[in-house]
């Protein structure tokens, strides 16, 4: 039986998306042996996984564990071993809650920038997805056979998002002919694409600002105020809307005043890339943001180009949108 499965590895999260699964879990994994000097078991939403006798842990609190690894936003990672792994780790764990059998013929749908489609790049990254996975999960011996990888380029994520439904059948048949602006506001960059009759035109531009950057200043920040905290870029995101840093029960550092600062700074730098990439923005029928940032920045970049459309859920769209994309193949595939 085919099955599709989409795993969308990005700078700060990766997202997960099947036909009754969708999640978000931080593009960071650590060594299971890491675990213990660091929070206690019970209470950690992590689960263990074992990849040729080696033991990993994944999961919502993996920025509580001390000696994190980053999978992403450095050149060449679709080659590094941990990259690799941590793919191995979220097919298998997407495949857990789907009832993927090991007989079923999956069909993985992922994303690149732009830039990436047709290069060397892209072909590393479909064999690090290609052939069967065997992975334990929390002791369960979990084997997903990746029979066919597709990879798409990222903006074209979005607009399927709008133009199919779940079931891969045309829902808005507006976007057949409008040239459609997409803005996508990641952990590392802001990437930029223009979409005409859900075909990308070749104007992809990619700007080095993105949520990072907010959360690097915050960490700068409580850094200064405490030279212990130690903290990094990804310990920032869990706490960033209560806008205080939880050291420990008896210290808390309030970062609610340089919040504004932050987000201010790294608008600006989005801001000047779009009016460098794009001069003009009446040409678009339409523009959509999207990414982990889209909510927080939507309303400064609104104010540049006009009216926009913030994608639902915009942190998972491009993986709903490589969703609806693998549905349709499979039904064209069913009715050919």
């Amino acid at each position: 039986m085919k099955k599709v499965l989409v795993i969308d590895h990005g700078n700060g999260n990766i997202k997960g998306r099947s036909e009754v699964a969708a999640g978000v879990l931080p593009s960071l994994v650590a060594f299971k042996k890491d675990v213990g000097e660091s929070i206690t078991g019970k209470k950690a939403k992590l689960k263990t996984y074992e990849i040729e006798g080696i033991e990993y842990v994944w999961g919502k609190d993996i920025t509580k564990v001390k000696d994190v690894f980053a999978t992403y936003g450095f050149q060449n990672r679709y080659k590094e071993p941990l990259y690799k792994v941590l793919t191995s780790i979220a097919l298998a764990d997407l495949a857990l809650k789907s009832k993927v059998q090991p007989t079923d013929e999956v069909i993985v749908i992922t994303g690149v920038p732009s830039n990436e489609i047709g290069t060397e790049a892209a072909n590393n990254l479909k064999e690090v997805f290609e052939g069967l996975h065997t992975v334990k999960v929390e002791g369960k011996t979990v084997k997903v056979n990746v029979e066919e990888v597709i990879i798409l380029p990222q903006p074209i994520g979005t607009v399927m998002g709008q133009y199919l439904d779940t079931e891969g059948f045309v829902a808005d048949e507006r976007y057949e002919d409008i040239r459609v602006g997409v803005i996508d506001i990641g952990t590392g960059t802001t990437d930029l694409d223009s979409i005409t009759g859900l075909r990308r035109e070749n104007e992809f531009k990619s700007v080095e600002a993105g949520m990072k950057d907010v959360y690097q200043e915050i960490a700068d920040y409580i850094n200064s105020q405490n030279s212990n905290a130690k903290v990094e870029y990804y310990h920032v995101e869990p706490f960033f809307e209560s806008g205080q840093y939880k050291l420990s029960e008896r210290h808390i550092i309030d970062f609610e005043e340089v919040k504004p600062k932050a987000v201010f700074q790294v608008s600006e730098k989005i801001k000047q890339g779009i009016k460098n990439a794009w001069k003009t923005f009446d040409r678009f029928d339409e523009i959509i943001i999207t990414g982990g940032g889209a909510e927080l920045f939507a309303s400064a970049i609104e104010d540049l180009v006009g009216g926009v459309k913030v994608a639902e859920k915009p942190q998972q769209a491009n993986a709903e949108g490589f969703f609806k994309y693998g549905m349709f193949k499979v039904s064209e595939e069913d009715g050919e």
